[in-house]
C-alpha cells in the first residue's frame, strides 16, 4: 500500500456520499455458535491470501473451510470503494499497531498499517497492481526455493487477475503499452486503468526516460525495470476498487462448504505433539476460548504482523522467548518472527512554476471537486477514479549512481554478525549473509531495482527504498494473545541503505533538471537545493524517512531452516505437520514492487499446491 501521506489528496470539499448502499452485501457469516465441531481446512485470517486459498479450497465442494478474520465486513464505505478516497478509511478497520522506537531514525516510533477489516490489506491500499522483476523472484528461488522464480510464479500471476487493455484513446494519448501474453484475462481480481489522469504523468514518462533509464515493453512481464505504466486495481464497469472481500468472497459467499467467522481472533494453534489439529480462537476484546478442529490443514494468513505471534503464542518460534514466557515448546524455530523487511520511504517536495491544467491543486477548487463528483456518480468517469496512479520508476542502481561499485562493496565488507543483537541465532546471521551476497550479484547484474520514483503528475515524490539490507523482528513479550507484538522495523540499521537514499535524493534532483520537466518550470523545495554534502542530505533522509509503505514481510521467511527459515518451498512449517502460512510474511526478500499482486500470486500457488497434496501423507519437514 502506498500509504495514507502520498495518497490522502483528499480535499476538505471532497464529502459528497457516492450512492452505494451503506449496509454490506449479502454474505454468508456464521456465528460463533454455528460453527462446526470441525472443518477439512481452517485459515486463520480472511484477508487478501487467506480469502483467496478458501475461494480456491471451496471449489471442491467435498472440502469444507472456516475463515476466522478478526475484523468486520465494511459497510460499502466510500473510503473502501471510490479510488479518490483511498487512505481515508476510518481508523476502526486497522489494528492499533505502533513500532517500538527506531535508534536510527531519530528514536521516533512509527505505525504498522494492517487492514483490521474482510479483505484485509486488498481492502485498504493504494490499489497499485503491478510486478516485481523476474530478478526479484528469481532470488526467492536462489535462496533455496525451487519452483519459486519468474517463471513459476507467471501463471498464478495471470491465474489472480482479469487484465483490462487500455482504450484506444488511452494507448495514444499516454503510449501505454502491454503484452497480453503475460495478462490474466479470467482471474478474480480485475485490473485496469483509470479514465483520467493528470496530463502532467506523461512528463513523469518522458522525463525517466531523458534521465537514461530503461523503459520497457510491460512492466508486468518480468521486465519491471525502468519507468512503465502499471494499472491498479480496479473494476471497470463500475470504477470501484476490485479487492479480496468482493472477489473472493461474496461472489462466493453462497458456497454451504464455506463459513466465514468475522470478530474473533485466532489465540493459537493447538497440537497434538508436533501435529496442528486446529485452533483457539476468542472474540476480539473478549476472553472467553473456543475451539474448533482441523481434519486436514491449519492455514495461517493473518499477515506479516500477527502470523509470528500467532506461531510464537502456539509454541512454534525462537526457544529462548519461549522459554522466558514459559510457553511448551512444540518446535525450536529461531527465525519465527525475524527476517522483517518493508520498504522505507523518503519524501520530498518540489513546484512547477507552469503547472498544467487540471493537476492536483485542482483539489482546493470546490466547484471542481463538485463537477468531478457529478461526473463520477453518473458517468464513472474523472477525478474520482484515481488513485495512488498509474506511473512509477524502478531504478536499478547502476542508473542512480555512479557509486554502485563503492555502494556494493560496502555492503560485502560487512561483518554480518554485526547486524543482529548479541544472542542472535546463527541460522539467522547466515540467512542475511545469504540474502545480502545473492542480492549483491543481482545488483552487479542490473536483474533488480533499488529505488522506486511514485507519484507522477507532481515534482513532489515518494522516494522509496526497495531493496534494504536492513532487517527487524516481530515478537511477543507477554502470553496475552490480545496484546500487541514488538514490533522493530531495524529502521536504517544498515548504513549503505541510507547511502543508497542519499543517492535517489540526488538522482531525483537530476530527473527534475530533464527537459520535460523543466517545460513545466520544475523546481526541488524540499531538501531545499543548499543540502547538497552527502552528511546533509543523510540527516535529511534520516530526519523525514518512514520505514514502512504498508510492505510489511518476511517474518515467517520461506529460506532453508539453516539460513533462519520457517516454511519450506510448499510453505508447510518446519518441524511440525499440518500447518502452512500463506501471507507475505513467507517472502523471503522484498521485491522492488507494490506486494498486492505478489500476494495473490502466492495464495493462488499454495492453494495448488494444498489441492494436491495426499491428506493421508503425514509431512514433517526438520
Amino acid at each position: 500500500m502506498l500509504f495514507t501521506q502520498l495518497v490522502a489528496v483528499t480535499s476538505a470539499f471532497a464529502t459528497v456520499a457516492l450512492g452505494f448502499p451503506s449496509t454490506p452485501l449479502l454474505a454468508r457469516i456464521v456465528s460463533e455458535q454455528d460453527i462446526d465441531h470441525s472443518y477439512d481446512y481452517i485459515v486463520v485470517g480472511g484477508g487478501t491470501a487467506g480469502l483467496t486459498v478458501a475461494d480456491r479450497l471451496t471449489e471442491n465442494p467435498r472440502k469444507t473451510v472456516l475463515v476466522i478474520e478478526t475484523g468486520q465486513l465494511d459497510e460499502r464505505e466510500d473510503a473502501f470503494l471510490v479510488p479518490h478516497f483511498i487512505g481515508t478509511a476510518p481508523p476502526k478497520y486497522f489494528y492499533n499497531l505502533t513500532s517500538i522506537p527506531q535508534p536510527a531514525g531519530g528514536n521516533r516510533t512509527f505505525p504498522v498499517l494492517a487492514g483490521c477489516v474482510v479483505g484485509g490489506g486488498s481492502a485498504v491500499n493504494g490499489m497499485f497492481f503491478d510486478r516485481g522483476s523476474a530478478g526479484d523472484y528469481n532470488l526467492w528461488r536462489d535462496l533455496g526455493n525451487p519452483g519459486w522464480g519468474w517463471d513459476d510464479l507467471l501463471p498464478y500471476f495471470k491465474k489472480s487477475e482479469t487484465f483490462h487493455p487500455p482504450d484506444s484513446t488511452t494507448v495514444e494519448d499516454l503510449g501505454v503499452t502491454y503484452n497480453m501474453s503475460v495478462r490474466g484475462t479470467s482471474g478474480p481480481i480485475h485490473a485496469s486503468y483509470p479514465p483520467f489522469l493528470y496530463p502532467a504523468v506523461k512528463n513523469f514518462q518522458a522525463a525517466f526516460k531523458e534521465f537514461g533509464t530503461h523503459v520497457p515493453y510491460d512492466g508486468a512481464s518480468g521486465d519491471a525495470l525502468g519507468a512503465f505504466w502499471t494499472p491498479n486495481s480496479l473494476d471497470p464497469a463500475e470504477m470501484i476498487r476490485s479487492y479480496a472481500r468482493i472477489a473472493h468472497y461474496d461472489l462466493i459467499a453462497s458456497r454451504p462448504n464455506l463459513h466465514l467467522l468475522t470478530g474473533h481472533s485466532v489465540t493459537k494453534v493447538l497440537f497434538r505433539g508436533v501435529i496442528a489439529t486446529g485452533v483457539e480462537f476468542t472474540p476480539f476484546g473478549g476472553s472467553r476460548r473456543m475451539t474448533v478442529n482441523a481434519k486436514s490443514e491449519v492455514i495461517l494468513a493473518a499477515g506479516a504482523p500477527h502470523t509470528p505471534q500467532i506461531l510464537q503464542l502456539s509454541g512454534v518460534g525462537p526457544e529462548a522467548l519461549l522459554n522466558k514466557l514459559h510457553i511448551p515448546i512444540v518446535v525450536n524455530l529461531p527465525g519465527v518472527g525475524q527476517n522483517f523487511q518493508d520498504h522505507p520511504a523518503s519524501f520530498t517536495d518540489g513546484i512547477f512554476v507552469n503547472d498544467l491544467n487540471p493537476s492536483p491543486s485542482n483539489n482546493t477548487n470546490a466547484t471542481w471537486i463538485e463537477e468531478q463528483s457529478i461526473l463520477y456518480e453518473t458517468e464513472k468517469k474523472g477525478f474520482y477514479t484515481t488513485s495512488s496512479g498509474n506511473a512509477a520508476a524502478f531504478i536499478p542502481l547502476h542508473e542512480l549512481t555512479n557509486r554502485t561499485d563503492e555502494l556494493v562493496d560496502a555492503y560485502a565488507s560487512q561483518e554480518p554478525k554485526l547486524q543482529f543483537p548479541a544472542g542472535t541465532d546463527s541460522t539467522i546471521i547466515a540467512g542475511w549473509r545469504a540474502q545480502r551476497d545473492a542480492l549483491l550479484a543481482s545488483i552487479r547484474a542490473g536483474v533488480v531495482a533499488v529505488s522506486e520514483y511514485a507519484n507522477g503528475p507532481t515534482a513532489a515524490m515518494a522516494i522509496v527504498l526497495e531493496k534494504p539490507l536492513s532487517r527487524g523482528s516481530i515478537t511477543i513479550n507477554s502470553t496475552d494473545p490480545l496484546a500487541n507484538p514488538v514490533i522493530d522495523y531495524g529502521f536504517y540499521k544498515n548504513p549503505v541503505d541510507v547511502e543508497i537514499q542519499v543517492e535517489a535524493i540526488r538522482a531525483w534532483r537530476k530527473v527534475l533538471s530533464m527537459p520535460s520537466w523543466q517545460a513545466l518550470g520544475a523546481q526541488p523545495t524540499n531538501p531545499a537545493n543548499n543540502i547538497t554534502t552527502n552528511e546533509q542530505l543523510r540527516e535529511w533522509v534520516i530526519q523525514v524517512s518512514t520505514p514502512t509503505t504498508s510492505h510489511p514481510s518476511g517474518t515467517a521467511s520461506m529460506l532453508p531452516k539453516n539460513l533462519g527459515g520457517v516454511v519450506g518451498p510448499d510453505l508447510r512449517v518446519y518441524g511440525v505437520s499440518k500447518l502452512s502460512v500463506v501471507d507475505a510474511s513467507i517472502i523471503p526478500m522484498i521485491p522492488a514492487t507494490h506486494i498486492q499482486s505478489t500476494v495473490y500470486a502466492i495464495a493462488e500457488k499454495v492453494s495448488t499446491l494444498i489441492r494436491l497434496q495426499v491428506d493421508s501423507i503425514l509431512i514433517i519437514h526438520f
